[in-house]
């Protein structure tokens, strides 16, 4: 394990958090209202915890989230910086290590048992990520009908969707225009 995993896994799980609350329009399809089920699948991108709590304790710092990674893919960094340095003073972010059972030792920015702490969590991985050179790899999902984020991963900096399903569709209307 890499010293960076955690806060990778932590940035990928603000990502998806941003986009349970935040998008309207997820892969073709009007986004479902968030559930249990949509956050316990966010948590389980960085942890194999499940956390007990209301799915409106999370809706508020999701769509905090969403507003600032919005403006990445625009350019506008100042506008995201503003809106992660108030979330970073909200949920009072503060590092500490923490460790469950026998997993390794690991750091947390906030109490890893309540919403807030994960909000937290994923708001310093934001930061970090505001703060590096990979800034420029996140990315808004160019499919129609999608507002999905992503992060992109490949190693010539040229994903274009946030998903396969949303490739392929995009990929088929183009064909069908074509042919008719």
């Amino acid at each position: 394990m890499e010293a960076t995993d955690h806060l990778k896994a932590s940035l990928l799980a603000a990502i998806a958090l941003a986009n349970t609350f935040g998008s309207t329009w997820r892969q073709g399809r009007p986004a479902a209202e968030p559930d249990t089920a949509a956050v316990d699948a966010v948590l389980r991108l960085t942890t194999n915890q499940a956390v007990d709590s209301d799915v409106s304790q999370w809706a508020l710092g999701g769509r905090r989230l969403y507003d600032a990674l919005v403006f990445l893919p625009e350019g506008r960094v100042d506008e995201a910086v503003e809106v992660v340095n108030e979330l970073l003073k909200a949920t009072k972010a503060a590092p500490q290590l923490t460790r469950h059972a026998d997993a390794p030792w690991h750091l947390h920015f906030g109490d890893p048992d309540s919403a807030t702490g994960w909000i937290a969590e994923f708001v310093t991985a934001t930061a970090a990520l505001l703060g590096s050179n990979d800034i420029h790899r996140l990315r808004r999902c160019e499919a129609t009908r999608c507002e999905d984020l992503f992060l992109d991963s490949t190693r010539n900096h040229t994903q274009r969707f946030c998903s396969p399903p949303c490739q392929n569709r995009t990929k088929v209307a183009a064909h069908r225009s074509r042919t008719t």
